[in-house]
């Protein structure tokens, strides 16, 4: 019982990431295509992950495929949901290669489609 406890009291700081992700201008980044650029770089392995929290976001960026940013904070979340429509639209080819890497085998396409087009 006490194990239980313990358990529901500390998940929510197991379960959500760091909030320090919140912080990030996104309608910043992608308004600077040399900085969308990088991130996209880093994220598929063409580039240096020289830009904010970029190192971060590569690890973390197969559990949100996976869970479709279940661990997100709404704020994380509408900012991958612009961050992938935006990947999508003004870069297709770095889409393609987006998705082979992180979701390889289309495992969690589905789900993860279904979650960038929620509009909460």
């Amino acid at each position: 019982m006490k194990l239980l406890v313990l358990i529901s009291l500390f998940s929510p700081l197991v379960l959500c990431y760091d909030a320090k992700y919140d912080s990030i201008d996104v309608d910043k980044v992608l308004a600077d295509d040399a900085q969308f650029t990088a991130y996209i770089n880093c994220m598929l392995d063409k580039g240096p992950c020289t830009v904010e929290h970029s190192a971060d976001f590569r690890k973390l960026l197969p559990e949100v495929v996976a869970t479709a940013c279940e661990k997100c904070s709404d704020i994380q979340k509408a900012n991958m949901r612009k961050s992938v429509k935006a990947l999508q639209e003004r870069k297709p080819a770095e889409f393609a290669e987006f998705r082979a890497k992180y979701d390889p085998k289309g495992e969690h396409e589905q789900k993860f489609a279904a979650f960038v087009m929620e509009t909460k």
